[in-house]
């Protein structure tokens, strides 16, 4: 499984790429008949977790929700209860906004989401996001850019901004 993995955004120009919230969970990728974690390990989902998946290659996060990331384990071994798959991507060809209005077009089951992207104007609003999630009690964001095809391993394309603020890291306390 050659995933595309963030890299850490360190003041790069980002004026006009996609941000949406980094999520807190397991990454998974399902190949269109499996799903796998992002070591490789496939994974067994009860078939109403799997039923209605397309075809396509999917790339995300087993989400348990904001600040639910140690309980992820546990509701595997309850049957998937209260978890969902959350989309960020699909390793096909084009460009990451032609990938996100395909999986936007997909006919998906209720716990299988598209994740939300919004244009990025400047580095204080990824800044001022990632401050608003932490403080809501997620992880931080990540920014995209629009133009980048999708890319195994590290890329400079796809950055991940999570603050270092004690304030916001409230999960650990």
């Amino acid at each position: 499984m050659n995933l595309q993995l963030l890299t850490d955004y360190n003041g790069q120009l980002i004026d006009g790429w996609l941000m949406s919230e980094k999520l807190d969970g397991w990454r998974i990728f399902w190949d269109g008949s499996n799903l796998w974690t992002r070591e490789g390990k496939q994974l067994n989902p009860p078939a109403w977790f799997v039923a209605g998946l397309p075809e396509t290659s999917l790339d995300g996060e087993l989400f348990a929700g904001r600040g639910n990331f140690n309980s992820i384990q546990g509701r595997i071994a309850s049957g998937w209860d209260r978890l969902t798959f959350e989309v960020f991507d699909t390793p096909q060809p084009g460009t990451f906004r032609q990938r996100l209005k395909a999986l936007k077009s997909l006919s998906l089951p209720d716990h299988v989401r598209v994740v939300e992207h919004s244009k990025v104007s400047s580095t204080q609003e990824l800044v001022e996001l990632a401050d608003a999630v932490c403080d809501a009690g997620g992880e931080g964001v990540v920014a995209r850019d629009p133009r980048a095809p999708y890319q195994a391993g590290r890329s400079e394309k796809a950055l991940r901004w999570v603050p270092q603020n004690p304030r916001v890291n409230r999960r650990s306390a």
